[in-house]
């Protein structure tokens, strides 16, 4: 089967995701919008399950695109009173929009959806479906966690007289800071970002009619599933702690960090499959598909599904990331593409001490003696299934251990022959605040 010309620009030119590492990584980029609008929908004719979830930009009367409603003050509440439906700001209500094909560089055309590959790998789509990837984005009031948060009080801990208070409004949610003395002030909140199970990141969309792009804003609290006294805990983000800015040129104000075009694409594209169906390093709130699909990781679809279903030869069903040319160096390379690689961290930064680089686990195992540079065939699958959430089954890991440190000329651990290995050479680290990540670096931590 004759490849066309797009297919094959395509495929040099695709960003794959990470396997599965650690799934359910907190990621912290964010944004603010006016109302997101989206719904899922699958097309029969074309097998392309898409998430068309987008702030709705209303029009003048002219047909051109309107500035959306600005941030703007509430009237005054009382923290205490009962829960009441926060402000709309005039936008439509959620619908699905079809994505349109824009030409040689639309991506969407050759996606087939995750309920196509299901239904010749069931098992790798059944464990993909109860995985963090496949959960990693979603529209803010849909995600469980905002249910826990519903009508909660949470202080800013760098601005005591700062009160958040979030209400659950449809796909979105309501943001209501207090500040004494002044009206209560309103944030849409239109993207939870993370799969909630170590935390997550609220996060909304504007447009912004004058350079005719969307903006983002990353919300100011971050979710942490774990807090110091084992319970639900809105804390500042990371990167936004004033040791953090100081000195910095990042715009923020008292509800977020503020992101450009750049930084918007750059938080979402390790989130979706695609951030636009018209060229790499747009975002579009009409074609954008959220979560880690298949087609994120394996490449587009279509072909190999065509290729599949009329019978042809092996050699035709290949698609630009599988089992045959998931090489140890490969693998580190596409799972750091979101997780990131050890060329991605300045120098001055690589040292054993460094306890935030546990979050960022190719950078681990690149700087680990056991990988060999790449030699050794320690890759990301060999302790976890590329597929499924998370093992902690803690004797598979230690198995995989002692599968290669068994051989000729390698000896079992003198302290712990019998042991854990992990607990020694892959312990927890406790970064950004109260999260935690297994250390990717292997070696005798002090």
């Amino acid at each position: 089967m004759r490849r066309s010309p797009d297919h094959t620009r395509f495929a040099r030119t695709w960003t794959i995701l990470p396997f599965m590492l650690i799934l359910g990584s907190v990621s912290f980029y964010a944004i603010r919008s006016g109302q997101p609008n989206g719904e899922s929908g699958s097309s029969r004719s074309r097998r392309i399950e898409l998430v068309a979830y987008h702030p709705q930009v209303p029009a003048n009367s002219a047909g051109a695109v309107a500035t959306p409603e600005p941030l703007g003050p509430v009237a005054p509440v009382d923290p205490n009173a009962p829960a009441k439906p926060a402000r709309r700001s005039g936008f439509e209500a959620p619908k699905l929009v079809v994505p349109q094909e824009t030409g040689k560089a639309s991506v969407a055309k050759n996606l087939v959806g995750d309920k196509t590959c299901a239904e010749c790998h069931p098992g790798e789509h059944a464990l993909h479906f109860g995985s963090g990837h496949a959960r990693t984005l979603r529209p803010a009031g849909k995600h469980p966690v905002s249910s826990k948060l519903a009508d909660k009080l949470f202080h800013d801990e760098e601005n005591l007289d700062v009160l958040w208070r979030y209400i659950v409004d449809g796909d979105r949610v309501e943001a209501l800071l207090y500040k004494p003395g002044k009206p209560a002030q309103c944030v849409p909140l239109d993207w939870a970002v993370g799969s909630g199970e170590h935390g997550l990141t609220y996060m909304s969309i504007i447009y912004d009619a004058k350079i005719g792009q969307y903006r983002g804003l990353e919300h100011r609290l971050s979710y942490l599933a774990n807090g110091h006294d084992g319970g639900h805990e809105m804390l500042v983000t990371p990167g936004q702690a004033k040791r953090d800015v100081a000195g910095s040129s990042v715009e923020m104000n008292v509800t977020g960090r503020v992101l450009d075009r750049k930084s918007l694409v750059k938080c979402l594209e390790c989130h979706s499959t695609i951030t636009s169906d018209r060229n790499p390093g747009e975002f579009d709130p009409h074609t954008i598909v959220p979560n880690v699909s298949c087609e994120r990781c394996h490449g587009p679809g279509r072909e190999h599904v065509e290729a599949a279903r009329q019978g042809l030869d092996e050699s035709f069903l290949k698609m630009p990331l599988g089992p045959a040319n998931a090489t140890p160096f490969r693998q580190i390379h596409e799972c750091g593409t979101c997780h990131r690689r050890i060329n991605n961290v300045p120098p001055s930064q690589l040292h054993p001490e460094n306890y935030e680089l546990a979050r960022f686990q190719p950078v681990g195992i690149e700087a680990s003696a056991c990988y060999k540079d790449g030699k050794s065939g320690l890759k990301c699958t060999t302790c976890h299934d590329p597929h499924a959430k998370v093992s902690r089954d803690r004797s598979a890991y230690v198995a995989a251990c002692v599968n290669c440190h068994k051989g000729p000329g390698q000896s079992l651990c003198k302290v712990e022959p019998k042991g854990d290995c992990v607990s020694c050479h892959m312990p927890k680290r406790v970064v950004s605040e109260s999260f935690q990540f297994t250390d990717h670096w292997i070696r005798l931590s002090k």
